[in-house]
């Protein structure tokens, strides 16, 4: 007689259906950190622009010469003094009530031939994130260039975003998430 294992698992042909559930929450939180961390981290880049480059930045006058609607994104094109070529960049407009002004400086109405003094680097990147400009900023918003304790401060607020939302996530995770069902899930350890 064979000798029968009394530990062997038993193996079943049952062809029934299994089924299972899982509620998630903690990926609604994750997905939110991710949000904050793009909005906090704005700053932070645009700051690091002007101070890694602050030396080749200065001040060149740009004159307006036509509004542009662009489909409610409106900008303004104009000419740069004393350079012979059009310049890489427009000015953004916003139209205030009627008014048609520069974007961050809602003082300045658009006008024909008006000169507005902007900060330019032919070495730091052109680009925007979220709106706000790298380059080609007008001095009457934004005074005086970013330097490294800004751009410090708004790193180290962005780490602390990102470890408030990933900490948050762990807790919604070990708190809110459930499972049932027949099928074998993998559960969080909860003390």
């Amino acid at each position: 007689m064979a000798d029968r294992n009394e530990d062997a698992p038993t193996v079943s042909t049952d062809a029934g259906i299994r089924t299972g559930w899982r509620f998630s929450p903690q990926v609604i939180v994750f997905g939110l950190t991710f949000v904050a961390i793009f909005y906090a981290a704005k700053p932070a880049v645009i700051a690091f622009v002007h101070a890694w480059w602050s030396s080749s930045f200065r001040q060149v006058e740009f004159v307006m010469d036509e509004w542009r609607p662009n489909d409610g994104h409106p900008y303004i094109t104009g000419q740069v003094t004393g350079w012979s070529e059009p310049p890489p960049f427009h000015l953004g407009g916003a139209e205030l009530g009627g008014r048609r002004t520069v974007e961050g400086v809602p003082a300045l109405a658009y006008e024909k031939g008006v000169r507005v003094p902007v900060w330019w680097s032919d070495r730091a990147p052109l680009f925007s994130y979220d709106g706000a400009r790298t380059n080609a900023n007008p001095v009457a918003a934004m005074p005086t260039l970013p330097g490294w304790g800004q751009v410090l401060a708004y790193a180290l607020l962005t780490l602390v975003t990102a470890a408030v939302g990933f900490a948050l996530t762990l807790w919604v995770a070990a708190r809110f998430a459930r499972g049932g069902g027949t099928l074998p899930m993998r559960r969080f350890n909860r003390p």
